[in-house]
C-alpha cells in the first residue's frame, strides 16, 4: 500500500492546469487561422521580423544590380562569344535582345516577385503579368533595350569624338550591364508617369461625369 507523502497542514498537490492559465480561446483562434479569418498584415510589421543582409540596400537597387549582372552576362557570352563568328550588328542586337528578353521575363522578375516587400512588385516591372504572351512582349521589351543600349555606345563615342575608330569606348560586361539597366529603369519611369497620368485623366473625366449627370 502506498505511503501517503502529504503532511498535516501541507497544501496538496496542484495540477498542470492549476499551475499555467492556459489561453484556450487564443489556441484555437491560431489553430483555425486562415486567409479569410485573418486580418492582413502591415508589411513594414513584417519587415521587423526579416532577416536582414549585410548590405541592406534599397529594394530599387537591389533590382537594378540584378538586372546590370544579367545584362553582363548576356554581353560576355553572346556580344564577346560570337564576335569571332562575324555576326553583323542588326543580327547581334536581336539575338542579344532576345535573350535578354527570357532573362527579364524568368529568372529577373520571378525573383522580383519572390523578393519584393509589397505586392506592388510591377513597378520593378516593364510587364508583370506571367505567360507566352507576357514572354513574347518581354522578348521585345529586350530587343528594344539592347538597341537603345547600343545607340548609346555610338552617341558616347560620337560625343567624344571618337567614332567607332581608336580610343572609342568598347563594349565589356560592365558598362553595358549599366546603360542596359539604366534604360530599363528610365523606361520603368516613363511607364509610371504613363500610369499616374492615365489614372489622373480617367479621375477627372469620371468628376466631370458625374457632374454633368447631377446638372
Amino acid at each position: 500500500m502506498a505511503r501517503n507523502r502529504e503532511k498535516p497542514g501541507r497544501e496538496p498537490d496542484k495540477t498542470a492546469a492549476e499551475y499555467y492559465e492556459l489561453k484556450s480561446d487564443a489556441v484555437n483562434e491560431l489553430i483555425n487561422a486562415n486567409v479569410t479569418n485573418t486580418k492582413p498584415v502591415d508589411p513594414k510589421e513584417l519587415k521587423k521580423y526579416r532577416r536582414k543582409s549585410i548590405l541592406n540596400l534599397p529594394e530599387g537597387l537591389k533590382y537594378f544590380l540584378l538586372k546590370w549582372w544579367f545584362a553582363g552576362v548576356v554581353c560576355w557570352f553572346f556580344m564577346i562569344g560570337l564576335s569571332p563568328y562575324g555576326i553583323n550588328t542588326l543580327d547581334m542586337i536581336v539575338i542579344m535582345g532576345v535573350v535578354t528578353g527570357l532573362l527579364w521575363d524568368l529568372p529577373v522578375n520571378a525573383f522580383i516577385r519572390l523578393k519584393a516587400e509589397t505586392k506592388d512588385y510591377g513597378r520593378y516591372m516593364m510587364l508583370p503579368k506571367t505567360g507566352v504572351i507576357a514572354g513574347a512582349l518581354n522578348v521585345v521589351y529586350g530587343i528594344v533595350l539592347i538597341f537603345l543600349t547600343a545607340m548609346t555606345y555610338n552617341a558616347v563615342n560620337a560625343a567624344l569624338g571618337t567614332g567607332n575608330g581608336e580610343g572609342a569606348i568598347g563594349v565589356g560586361p560592365i558598362l553595358f550591364g549599366i546603360f542596359t539597366a539604366g534604360w530599363d529603369w528610365l523606361l520603368l519611369q516613363c511607364k509610371k508617369l504613363g500610369g499616374a497620368m492615365l489614372a489622373d485623366a480617367k479621375k477627372s473625366a469620371a468628376q466631370a461625369g458625374g457632374t454633368t449627370k447631377k446638372k
